[in-house]
């Protein structure tokens, strides 16, 4: 038996990547461990001791304590609309749900590491780990939240990786790290080591080195060789961040005084600025109580751009009066013309249990300003035309994902604006999750991404995922970015998801080589 394994401690090796993997997202933000994050679980998942649902349930207990923690925010949403219990149970079930995953990676590793050569074990689990997270943003409680490679937003240079391969060869090659560290440790804690089993070790992890270099020097160097595209002059853009309490945001009585808060922020903001190329608000500013309250408000948002010489592009919810639909949308007012309601964005990617319900007349009790659970979602991408640039814009939970971002550049976008409404998650790591997200989401797409959001963060990132604005969360105020629209072309922005298809090769190798003797 393995020196470890005779420790009491033995069966807690599986909450010690729990406390890493904690200590790697907000709000500790060490990302640096998310590097060996994974490094104890795999350790006792490789014990001799440990069997299938051994696996799985270190997995599981590795997983649950994790999302619990960074989930635990999402009852603060539901709890505005819903009572106290709903909000436990969502955490409940979202934090069992992805848990699960951990559960099947951890007994995908015991797999491979008992029945598979070495040379198949050591690509083969990283990819077993980028598929579980993929699948894991599937289905109707697919939701990418704790994604390992979101720990390290705070490296922009390790994000230029993205570039080449997607999130996905992020989160790779510090998967692949961790099982070059585990090959290394692993030996010296068992309590024999047969010559023959350590030189194949060693010839295990030269290999696993120089694959690990290749990898990462690869996914460095390949966005040198595209080219750097940028605007002569300077684009001065105007971000508003009204911070209006959620509790406001929902009560219809408030909403023709919300929305003249944006109006009079923007105002103070071209007084300020002077001359604006573009202004932004949040998710949702324009909403239908809006238009009842205030039979004025399309004139003001026409005349405020007029004043000001600059479009502005906002969030809405729009009824589609044909079809009866509710979107949750973007719009642009441009100067001098009238609303076009025909070029807009309609969200695409719902908030499950929230924008998209199975049962939405549950919420008919309540009265608020918005739709939930009513939301249709749009279909397709849009940008947004103007004199000299082209922008897109995705809405709030959309960022996490990496479509329909994709869609936006490939369609022309210059630049990337997520609108957002983040005053449901009051002062919470939401707010950090949320925000950090988008810096993958720059260095992906080799192009400058901004949030603005209601109650912050407001923010923007360069196209290396680098950040330029940041506004404080929870005031009131606007920021000026001054940008020229620097971009390039990225391996991803042209390939997509390709190295999903890379993994999926992989790990139909890795079962197709179970049972042959390790070596």
């Amino acid at each position: 038996m393995p020196v470890h394994e005779r420790n009491k401690f033995f069966f807690l090796l599986p909450l010690g990547s729990t406390f890493l993997l904690i200590m790697s997202f907000p709000e500790f933000n060490l990302g640096f461990l998310g590097w060996a994050a994974l490094l104890p679980l795999f350790i006792y998942c490789a014990g001799e001791t440990t069997d299938f649902k051994k696996a799985f349930g270190a997995g599981f207990l590795a997983g649950l304590p994790f999302f619990l923690y960074l989930y635990a925010y999402l009852a603060l949403s539901i709890n505005f609309v819903l009572p106290f219990v709903y909000g436990l149970l969502v955490v409940l079930i979202s934090s069992v749900y992805s848990a699960a995953f951990y559960g099947l990676f951890a007994l995908f590793f015991h797999l491979l590491w008992q029945k598979a050569p070495l040379y198949v074990f050591v690509p083969g689990i990283p990819s077993g780990w980028v598929l579980s997270e993929y699948l894991r943003s599937l289905g109707l409680l697919g939701h990418t939240g704790g994604y390992l490679g979101y720990s390290q937003t705070h490296y922009p240079v390790l994000l230029q990786i993205t570039g080449t391969y997607g999130y996905w060869g992020l989160a790779f090659s510090m998967v692949l790290f961790q099982v070059l560290l585990f090959l290394l440790i692993y030996p010296f804690i068992q309590a024999k080591r047969d010559g023959k089993v350590m030189e194949k070790r060693r010839r295990a992890l030269t290999f696993t080195s120089l694959l690990l270099l290749l990898f990462i020097g690869a996914g460095l160097v390949v966005p040198l060789f595209f080219e750097t595209a940028r605007k002569e002059n300077p684009l001065r853009i105007a971000l508003v961040q009204g911070n209006i309490p959620q509790e406001r945001v929902l009560d219809p009585s408030y909403a023709e005084n919300n929305f003249r808060q944006y109006l009079r922020l923007t105002e103070k903001a071209a007084a300020h600025y002077g001359e604006l190329d573009l202004v932004v608000w949040p998710e949702t500013v324009f909403s239908t109580s809006v238009a009842r309250q205030f039979p004025d408000a399309r004139y003001e948002l026409y005349r405020l751009s007029q004043m000001t010489g600059a479009p502005i592009l906002f969030g809405a919810m729009y009824r589609d009066e044909e079809s009866a639909a509710e979107h949750n949308s973007i719009l642009l007012q441009k100067p001098g013309e009238p609303l076009d309601m025909e070029e807009r964005y309609d969200k695409i990617r719902l908030v499950p249990l929230a924008e998209y319900f199975p049962f939405p007349s549950l919420f008919d009790s309540f009265n608020m300003d918005l739709a939930p659970g009513r939301y249709t979602p749009g279909t397709e991408a849009h940008v947004f035309q103007l004199p000299d640039f082209r922008v897109g814009g995705i809405i709030c939970f959309e960022s996490y994902f990496s479509q329909p971002a994709l869609d936006t550049v490939r369609q022309g976008a210059e630049h990337l604006f997520v609108l957002s409404n983040d005053a449901w998650f009051l002062d919470s790591i939401g707010l950090d999750q949320h925000a950090q997200v988008a810096a993958i989401r720059a260095a992906e797409l080799g192009m400058g991404v901004t949030q603005v959001a209601n109650t912050g963060y407001t923010l923007s990132y360069d196209h290396t995922g680098k950040p330029v604005v940041v506004l404080p969360p929870l005031q009131e105020g606007t920021a000026l970015l001054e940008t020229n629209f620097q971009t390039h072309r990225t391996l991803y922005a042209v390939w997509g998801d390709y190295f999903l298809y890379v993994c999926l090769f992989l790990l139909g190798v890795s079962f197709c080589t179970v049972g042959r003797k390790p070596g």
